[in-house]
């Protein structure tokens, strides 16, 4: 009979370890900073594509909440990937506690850009009438 308790105790471990990895596979892929352009492109027609708004050249003002949840913001200002990623154009970084005042600050106009999660991105995008999402 033991040898039989360690063949399961494996095979549960085999079983448990196979189930993760597609996990962990999703999860380490979904902390991706975005995708790097090959420079070719035109910005300026990129940019009216959009139809958003024209931010300023010499700063953006970037509203992200000091947690897990926003590890991209997090990592991409303290490493300096979104400075490097803009040139130079200046970073100025503004924490939240809470979707509704990062919304409120974005709404405002003393934000340009705001790491938020789904909830209070449909919240803001309903008081704008989507002009600010």
């Amino acid at each position: 009979m033991p040898a039989s308790r360690t063949t399961r105790k494996t095979l549960r471990r085999g079983v448990a370890a196979a189930a993760a990895l597609p996990l962990l596979i999703g999860a380490l892929a979904s902390c991706g900073y975005g995708s790097q352009a090959d420079g070719k492109g035109d910005r300026k027609a990129d940019v009216a594509a959009t139809g958003g708004k024209k931010l300023s050249a010499s700063e953006v003002r970037i509203g992200y909440f000091p947690n897990l949840t926003h590890a991209t913001a997090l990592v991409g200002i303290q490493e300096g990937l979104i400075q490097k990623e803009l040139g130079g154009t200046a970073v100025k970084p503004q924490t939240f506690n809470a979707g509704p005042s990062e919304i409120e600050a974005l709404n405002g106009g003393s934000l340009d850009i705001g790491f938020i999660g789904p909830s209070p991105s449909i919240n803001g995008y309903v008081k704008s009438k989507g002009s600010n999402l």
